[in-house]
């Protein structure tokens, strides 16, 4: 496990760094809903894409990962929107 962790932690730090410069872009657009709701669209489908790249360079991408990954990223903006509307 710690192998596989190490053998892709520049892809893990990638991903946060990602995520976390999208939160803090829509803590900063606090009071601009429609801004901060088209961020996180934006980060999703950074996360999204970014999950399929590193799938498909690792020989691992299916259409059932690609599903999932999508329905997740659909399952984030849908609770987003519930918490921002």
């Amino acid at each position: 496990m710690k192998k596989h962790f190490l053998k892709h932690i520049r892809y893990y730090i990638a991903l946060l760094v990602m995520q976390i410069i999208g939160f803090l872009v829509i803590l900063s657009l606090t009071g601009n809903h429609d801004l901060q709701i088209t961020i996180i669209i934006i980060s999703t489908i950074g996360y999204v894409a970014w999950a399929i790249l590193h799938q498909y360079l690792e020989h691992n991408l299916t259409s059932k990962i690609v599903i999932e990954y999508m329905l997740f990223g659909m399952f984030g903006i849908v609770v987003s929107l519930f918490f921002f509307k």
